[in-house]
């Protein structure tokens, strides 16, 4: 469901900028618009179904010893 929100909200602001930037003829700036709206709702949709691992979880792996250490520190 929020992947279905995202790309709708996604058309929203693409149907609001594009025609904008055609009558501008800001060509570089319309191709740049589109690649980079692709990749981020590509990786988010990929995220959500579980292709792409959430960057959180490489904090968690990082940060745990740290964490652990202080801890056992602290009491």
């Amino acid at each position: 469901m929020s992947v279905l929100t995202v790309v709708f909200i996604s058309i929203v602001v693409s149907l609001y900028e594009l025609p904008r930037l055609i009558r501008k003829k800001q060509r570089k700036e319309t191709i740049v618009f589109i690649v980079m709206l692709v990749i981020s709702v590509g990786m988010y949709a990929a995220t959500q179904f579980g292709l792409v691992p959430n960057p959180v979880y490489a904090m968690e792996i990082i940060y745990k010893p740290m964490d652990d250490w202080i801890k056992q520190w602290l009491h």
